[in-house]
């Protein structure tokens, strides 16, 4: 949400009316063992510095970013993170988003390989926490499903900014494999497909609407694309289901 600035192995970023919510949190979730999260340092008005964590951050998908090792690493990687969460309840606690689901965990939100840090094909951290907030688990496995299984149309059938390289027959078994990754054999953690497909779709579409109006308030053509590509994959995704 806002540019950080590293600085002698520390990472300066803006503060938001959150800050002092998100560093409770990660000192939270580090006290049950998910040390692959910063670490916060301090904060004041202007700024928030946090530890810095090593490795790359996907930005470009490579190729080894789709082996079927990474997608496990990914839902097991969510898992821990809802897991660790419980608990939380900071009595001073603002949030910069708010999912409109049912409060189960505390969604990360932006679980996406751009937030993401990876040394040698292995996940060792997890970054960006300004849109945490209180929500349901399938709200927030929607959209990392979204953009590491990936959910979205492929080459053959797609003219969109960003595609999958899977058939749909590959990627509804990716995302089963997601989905039994994240469950770990509890049978009431196991979710069904398609409703994390139709979640998926509501969570573009309101995306899709969130990234229009901002593109319109800034004049923001990139951003409007990327509004038309959220609404398009919404759209797909429930002619995907069938």
């Amino acid at each position: 949400m806002n540019s950080p600035r590293k600085v002698e192995g520390k990472v300066w970023r803006k503060s938001t009316e959150a800050t002092e919510t998100i560093h409770q949190l990660l000192k939270f979730v580090r006290t049950k063992g998910i040390d692959w999260v910063p670490e916060p340092v301090s904060y004041n008005a202007d700024y928030e510095v946090i530890s810095y964590i090593e490795g790359k951050v996907l930005h470009d998908m490579p190729m080894w970013a789709w082996e079927t090792k990474i997608l496990r690493q990914t839902a097991a990687r969510l898992r821990d993170w809802h897991d660790a969460t419980l608990g939380f309840n900071f009595s001073q606690a603002r949030w910069n988003f708010d999912t409109g689901t049912e409060h189960q965990v505390i969604c990360h939100n932006d679980f996406a390989p751009y937030n993401c840090v990876y040394i040698e094909k292995t996940m060792v951290g997890l970054i960006d926490f300004d849109l945490c907030a209180p929500g349901s688990r399938l709200w927030d496995m929607a959209y990392a499903a979204y953009r590491f299984v990936p959910i979205m149309p492929n080459i053959a059938i797609a003219n969109e900014t960003e595609i999958s390289p899977f058939t749909n027959k590959e990627t509804n078994e990716r995302i089963e494999r997601f989905l039994d990754e994240y469950a770990r054999g509890q049978e009431e953690m196991r979710y069904d497909r398609k409703i994390l497909l139709e979640i998926t779709s509501k969570r573009l579409q309101s995306l899709a609407e969130w990234t229009k109006k901002h593109a319109q308030i800034s004049k923001n053509t990139a951003l409007e694309m990327h509004a038309t590509m959220y609404k398009n994959h919404a759209d797909w995704i429930l002619h995907f289901l069938k």
